[in-house]
């Protein structure tokens, strides 16, 4: 059986909504929501809070062996620092056996933007033909890409999701990326200022 990223999608979602956890949909197929054009991915990406927070390791491992893969944990480079490895940042999935391939990824909460992100997405289900998925929003979105980039500057396809969503979404609440963008120690890439409203940069 080939796990599509269709069906993980579909999967996965059906996984979480019988976990004791809040997640929203978030990555390449949330961007694709936003954007004009839709993009190609072939990650299936959530973020995860757990009822209990220090559990949602473990919830988003369940999540994972729900689907039949195996858990693996992932980290998330921190640009130049060496030491970046110190905390599990996300789960991801390994094919149980050659019968299975894809790939989701499941974001923890100590990622500084995910426990927010996750909150607000609870008021900003959509439609994905299958059920009413919570999504992250384009604000938590820009914002989760400033720290992608940030982390990795060379992401093109995230420097394209940025440049997407400002040109793309009306009516973005400027002042609560603003905000966030101070209170997580972020900044607009420069590969984007063109972009972006003036009052961020």
């Amino acid at each position: 059986m080939r796990l599509t990223p269709l069906l993980a999608l579909k999967k996965t979602v059906a996984a979480l909504s019988e976990l004791p956890c809040c997640f929203c949909l978030v990555g390449g197929h949330a961007a694709s929501l936003y954007r004009s054009q839709e993009r190609f991915t072939k990650d299936v990406d959530f973020a995860l809070v757990a009822e209990r927070q220090e559990r949602s390791r473990a919830v988003a491992e369940d999540a994972i062996r729900a689907l039949g893969m195996k858990p693996m944990v992932g980290f998330i480079s921190h640009g130049s620092e060496r030491a970046a490895r110190s905390a599990v940042c996300m789960i991801t999935s390994e094919a149980a056996s050659g019968e299975l391939t894809g790939l989701v990824d499941i974001l923890l909460p100590v990622i500084s933007w995910v426990p927010e992100a996750v909150e607000r997405a609870q008021h900003n289900r959509i439609d994905l033909g299958f059920a009413m998925v919570p999504v992250i929003t384009p604000e938590d979105l820009i914002l989760a890409k400033c720290q992608s980039v940030a982390n990795a500057p060379d992401r093109f396809q995230d420097l394209d999701d940025l440049k997407h969503l400002f040109k793309d979404v009306p009516d973005l609440d400027i002042d609560y990326i603003r905000r966030r963008l101070r209170e997580l120690s972020l900044v607009i890439p420069k590969a984007v200022e063109s972009s972006a409203p003036q009052s961020l940069i």
